[in-house]
């Protein structure tokens, strides 16, 4: 499976000439639309704009109109034609096993909760949170999403999820919101979290891509 990371927490996650698509979203960078000729399913993992933009949505139906749209229920109302799923459903959509987990996004005011937030598993290797740091319900993951900085998040909130998911392959996420400067600054104190732990660390710029089994 071939993991293209989009702008800031976005991804393309493609095989067998297939692709699942993660909260793709535009900001700075234009989508790499070579990616996007044969979409399955797009998954958006929240309501807030940085990871749900309809018209973005809207412009990958227009060559992909058979594709499935999984939100959750509060995002699905912004979304024309999206399927609402829950933590702990499993889908199998093309050759794609999709298992949805957590429940809602952390909390950035104390004791209010913004919204439903969806965290998604792909083929048991490849583990997305959302805006959460909640823990997949897969031991070791062969690949961990880890948000970097957000008003709900702390680097020491993100190591500490590492430490207790202990994946293979640490891929941030949520960075769109740094500096080039913040960003170098928060990636090192992460790669400095994986790296006693045999984690292999893997900064993907957009349109940049690994490929796991």
């Amino acid at each position: 499976m071939e993991i293209t990371k989009l702008e800031h927490s976005g991804f393309a996650l493609t095989k067998n000439h297939e692709t699942i698509l993660i909260d793709p979203v535009e900001f700075t960078e234009k989508l790499p639309t070579h990616l996007f000729s044969e979409v399955i399913a797009i998954i958006i993992t929240h309501k807030h704009d940085d990871h749900c933009q309809p018209g973005v949505i809207s412009n990958i139906l227009a060559s992909n109109s058979a594709a499935t749209i999984f939100t959750t229920p509060d995002a699905s109302p912004l979304i024309s034609g999206s399927i609402v799923v829950r933590p702990d459903e499993t889908r199998q959509v093309g050759s794609f096993k999709i298992q949805f987990f957590g429940k809602s996004h952390a909390s950035i005011v104390e004791g209010q909760i913004p919204c439903d937030n969806l965290g998604v598993i792909i083929d048991d290797l490849f583990a997305n949170p959302g805006d959460s740091f909640d823990t997949p319900p897969l031991e070791h993951p062969k690949v961990l999403c880890v948000p970097v900085s957000a008003p709900w998040a702390k680097i020491s909130d993100a190591a500490k999820y590492i430490k207790d998911v202990h994946p293979e392959i640490v891929i941030p996420v949520h960075d769109a919101v740094l500096s080039n400067l913040g960003k170098t600054y928060s990636l090192s104190w992460l790669k400095y979290t994986c790296d006693p732990l045999g984690i292999k660390f893997a900064p993907l710029t957009p349109a940049s891509t690994i490929t796991i089994e």
